[in-house]
């Protein structure tokens, strides 16, 4: 199809429509709540994930770019790939390796190149495009092969993508570099034409406060926590999360790393000069060249900056997780990849941009409780905390004007970061750190209910004013963590796991105990329930260990726990209820609540030569000289 003829949505560039579309703050929330006294025992419900809250966001109808690629020529005889024997032939340093010549296009917004894996060449690629009825001069495409493992298994070497706005017509060229290695022709050579498609949301795209603020808590005895910066999600830039899917099975989910240690900060290598409106569509742009033409699993960097200081979310799997990107090569592992938009070596990154940026690293680090003036060693190099990317690959990234701003943004990060010296961080270091008990964190630590929380790789550490620090371990953890953490009426540890009777494990809570047991499993009592248990002895007493949830019962309105020996039961009209032992065993053979004696209204108590408990509908008498039951109705 012509370029004339092919509709697009430009509309919604227009001053009129921008003005229309209002971006919509919202900001996180959290729950924590206790069950009070007398209160019925809290019913089951969909636990929230461990991870931080998630905002609730209108979510706009993802944009799918359309990629068309198109076959460079060869000039010099390629090298290798495609089942070629490598050729001998060198080309001095400057000579034109493969062609596209001058070509006219559908209209396209990025640019960018790759050829077969295996080649040995690493051309200079140039490029310049028809834009405006003109041709623009000669740019220089930065290269790029930053995927490791299975995802650079299956991808194609090339160049960063280059945002030229809209394009009809391209022009490429690739030349023999001064290494050697470079002097031969690649083979495949193929340009990406990326249309990331127009969006309404693109003129004003809605960024998201993800995790609560922690102002609150100063107060209460904790250093505040660096705040996170407001976020443009994935769903709010338009990603179209089928693309992550393309590649097969190795794509299928995101890959995660144990522990965050330290921060690589990028360059695109793209345009400096671009609009507002136009930052959601290079990083749509990005997306798809990644994704479509390199083959790899989803966009490289964890985060993208724009030169307005607008935070975009990169990889997919969650803000707060440590997600394997595509940015570093061996330094992808346990690092978070932070690429300002723009080339750095031509251009001037924006103040905004570097405080912006200064926001995303003291958050993701502070949580982690890594020092941003330090140093670490990664993939068997020496690094600082947070370095660029020409420091641990041979590459002009970030760019000259942020590499001499590195220093400034260290120090930078350190003001926001002040000491992230917590009180989880204090039990975390005297406990071994690292290489004690707990291992290395493995989330950042975060406000959770009242309090705050941190995940780490043998446990995790919980602290709340009122309750201090406690580490929740193994099984309990398990189910602490698919409860809720603190979000549920258990609330906050008040003790560490200690040994129970009956061969179990326990950790007691603000308001019930969790226990564990190779007998009964690992079963959580809290509220009222908790309270009458607690009351009779709790583990020691006639009812023994909870072997079951708490769940709702077969009358409306009531609630049921099942312990080792008996069960306890609650309803508005009888509160707790206990029914043990034989009279458990007969009520149980008839249908329990269900059948007509109904719920117990006054528990397990002593009678003339037994025990009874009384139901709503008859009464079941133990006579302790034979150990035979009797039921009687009303």
């Amino acid at each position: 199809m012509p370029p004339a003829s092919r509709p697009r949505p430009h509309l919604t560039r227009s001053p009129r429509v921008r003005a229309a579309l209002v971006g919509l703050g919202v900001a996180a929330l959290t729950a924590g709540w206790l069950t009070p006294a007398g209160a019925a025992p809290t019913s089951p419900s969909t636990p929230a994930a461990p991870s931080a809250p998630t905002a609730v966001e209108p979510a706009p109808v993802p944009a799918t770019p359309e990629v068309r690629e198109l076959a460079v020529p060869a000039v010099v005889p390629a090298t290798g790939g495609a089942g070629r024997s490598a050729s001998t032939l060198r080309a001095r340093p400057g000579t034109v390796l493969a062609r596209l010549a001058a070509t006219r296009t559908p209209t396209f917004s990025t640019v960018g190149v790759t050829w077969a894996a295996g080649t040995d060449a690493q051309p200079r690629v140039e490029v310049r495009v028809r834009a405006g009825g003109a041709w623009s001069g000669w740019e220089a495409l930065a290269s790029a092969d930053d995927a490791d493992g299975a995802e650079a298994a299956g991808a194609r070497p090339g160049t960063e993508p280059r945002w030229f706005g809209d394009a009809t017509g391209v022009e490429v060229r690739l030349r023999a570099t001064a290494d050697p290695v470079g002097a031969t022709a690649p083979a495949d050579v193929r340009v990406a034409l990326v249309d990331p498609q127009v969006l309404p949301s693109d003129a004003a795209p809605t960024a998201v406060v993800v995790p609560p603020p922690a102002a609150a808590l100063r107060a209460a005895g904790a250093p505040k926590l660096s705040p996170a910066p407001a976020i443009v999600t994935r769903a709010r830039w338009g990603a179209d999360e089928k693309l992550r899917t393309l590649n097969g099975k190795r794509c299928a989910t995101p890959d995660y790393d144990t522990t965050l240690r330290a921060a690589i900060v990028h360059h695109t290598a793209g345009a400096n000069r671009y609009s507002r409106s136009d930052s959601a569509a290079i990083v749509r742009g990005i997306y798809a060249f990644h994704t479509r033409s390199k083959g790899w699993c989803d966009i490289g960097y964890n985060f993208l900056v724009d030169r307005f200081g607008t935070v975009f979310e990169g990889r997919y799997g969650g803000v707060w997780a440590v997600v394997h990107g595509a940015h570093a090569t061996r330094w992808n592992g346990e690092t978070v990849g932070v690429s300002l938009m723009g080339n750095f070596d031509t251009g001037q990154p924006t103040a905004a941009m570097m405080t912006s940026t200064a926001k995303v690293l003291a958050w993701k680090l502070e949580g982690f409780y890594r020092d941003p003036r330090g140093k670490v060693t990664l993939a068997g190099k020496r690094i600082n905390v947070i370095a660029g990317h020409g420091d641990v690959m041979q590459t002009a990234c970030p760019g000259r004007n942020v590499r001499s701003r590195m220093g400034a943004l260290r120090k930078a990060v350190d003001r926001r970061v002040g000491s992230y010296r917590t009180p989880i961080f204090t039990t975390w270091q005297r406990l071994g750190g690292e290489k004690g008990a707990l291992g290395s964190p493995t989330t950042p630590e975060r406000v959770v209910g009242k309090g705050r929380v941190t995940h780490f790789q043998r446990g995790d550490l919980l602290w709340s004013p009122t309750t201090g620090t406690h580490r929740v371990g193994g099984a309990i953890r398990t189910r602490y963590r698919a409860l809720g953490e603190a979000r549920h009426a258990l609330g906050f540890p008040t003790s560490d796991e200690r040994a129970g009777v009956l061969g179990s494990r326990r950790v007691t809570f603000q308001d019930g105990v969790i226990y564990s047991s190779r007998a009964s499993g690992t079963v959580d009592v809290h509220g009222a329930f908790a309270r009458h248990h607690a009351a009779l002895g709790a583990a020691v007493s006639r009812l023994g260990l909870p072997t079951a949830a708490q769940h709702r019962g077969a009358v409306a309105g009531s609630q049921v726990q099942a312990f080792q020996q008996g069960s306890l039961y609650w309803s508005r009209s009888t509160g707790v209820q206990e029914v043990n032992g034989a009279v458990f065993t007969a009520y149980a053979g008839l249908g329990a609540e269900a059948s007509r004696l109904g719920l117990p209204v006054r528990g397990d108590h002593a009678v003339p030569g037994g025990r009874a408990v009384d139901f709503s509908g008859g009464t079941i008498t133990w006579d302790s000289t034979t150990g035979l039951t009797a039921v009687t109705y009303r």
